[in-house]
């Protein structure tokens, strides 16, 4: 009984189907609808993904590579070798 609900909750949400009307189906016609509604759901994030793909892809080759980076000379400067203090932790 609860597999019914979770049929009728799906048919309502994201068919736009009444209850009223799915009742009137015959149980196999249901049982087509939600298989080609699972295909199409399958096709859509295949889709989706093959999007993401293609976009990450670009985002890739839009940013420069580091090797391909102008070096910048500094002028013979170094940073400063700074040594960290230690600090205790005080005890309550």
């Amino acid at each position: 009984m609860e597999n019914w609900f979770k049929i009728q909750f799906i048919c309502a949400h994201k068919l736009n189907i009444s209850p009223i009307e799915l009742r009137q189906l015959e149980f196999y016609e249901v049982e087509y609808l939600l298989k080609n509604f699972e295909e199409y759901i399958d096709e859509e994030e295949k889709a989706y993904k093959k999007q993401q793909g293609q976009q990450s892809k670009q985002y890739q080759q839009s940013q420069p590579k580091m090797d391909k980076m102008p070096k910048i000379d500094y002028g013979g400067f170094k940073t400063p070798k700074m040594d960290i203090p230690k600090i205790s932790i005080p005890k309550m």
